[in-house]
């Protein structure tokens, strides 16, 4: 009678810490729905726009990501469209950084047109909010030229971003040129009139690290209307029609038969809107003779 009496007791005890886990389990399940994706941005491209975020540091709880796009307004609400989802597996880490990131690239868009995109996490207990909408951004064409020093090769040193062609240094529709001076021994760029203005960005690693037609908020235009080229530079075009665009300098070539340029582009076709990855209210100032770089 004492071993059944035993044995039952052993049997309850068994049951009660089972049940005791399994209520365990079912407790830390509730809840685990993923945190808010943070560190939301995009890059500019020709006819496309990658968006960029920062992964959840949550110990594999999310186990993948939506990319959503705004569509319309409803009585005052946003409205947004699933354009795909990235699962968490799929995220990079960069050497000397701890954090995954993820990346998507929307191909269906226009260039010239603004979209707004937000991001959130998901799991089998559900999803997150949406992020704060802080990515945005306007598509425009890119491309590649090569433009000529304008003493020795007149048609052939003008570019009009708005028909993405080379043209006369001193055509009408230039919206800038270049010179090479063999004294100097360096290239020149030039505003192709008194209403175009133009800023040297810095040195950059690519086309798409110029994300803003005015990164200086006004500031570090040229006053006199030319600027030293130097390779691997980009520089701003703020055109007479109120557009903004981009060059770097790929190459030079100061061989006498060439005395080339090579460029890599990008113009947006939105009027007013800077984005390349605020508009000026006023024009910076001139000097008086804006455009002159001798004499």
């Amino acid at each position: 009678m004492k071993r059944l009496i035993l044995l039952v007791l052993t049997m309850v005890g068994v049951l009660v810490f089972v049940a005791g886990c399994t209520e365990d389990k079912v407790v830390k399940a509730v809840g685990e729905v993923p945190a808010v994706p943070t560190g939301v941005s995009s890059i500019t491209g020709d006819r496309q726009v990658e968006i960029d975020w920062r992964g959840n540091n949550d110990r594999d709880v999310t186990d993948g990501y939506g990319v959503y796009r705004y569509t319309h307004t409803v009585d005052g609400v946003d409205q947004y469209e699933l354009l795909g989802t990235v699962l968490a597996s799929a995220g990079v880490i960069y050497e000397g950084d701890d954090v995954r990131w993820y990346s998507y690239v929307d191909r269906d868009v226009t260039n010239g047109i603004t979209y707004y995109y937000a991001v959130n996490a998901y799991n089998r207990y559900g999803e997150s909010e949406l992020s704060r909408i802080d990515a945005m951004d306007t598509p425009r064409p890119e491309g590649n030229a090569v433009l000529r020093d304008f003493h020795t090769y007149p048609s052939n040193a003008g570019f009009d971003f708005s028909r993405a062609r080379i043209v006369r240094y001193d055509a009408g529709d230039a919206d800038v040129f270049f010179e090479y001076d063999p004294d100097l021994e360096a290239f020149f760029l030039f505003a192709g009139n008194n209403e175009v203005d133009i800023q040297d960005y810095g040195y950059t690693n690519d086309l798409t690290s110029v994300g803003w037609g005015d990164p200086g908020g006004g500031e570090g235009w040229s006053a006199v209307g030319w600027l030293e080229l130097i390779e691997h530079h980009s520089y701003i075009i703020w055109t007479a029609d109120d557009h903004y665009a981009t060059i770097r300098i790929e190459a030079t070539n100061d061989d006498p038969n060439q005395l080339s340029i090579n460029i890599r582009w990008a113009y947006q076709t939105d009027d007013g809107n800077p984005e390349l990855k605020r508009g000026l209210i006023t024009r910076p100032q001139h000097d008086a003779n804006y455009g002159k770089r001798k004499g």
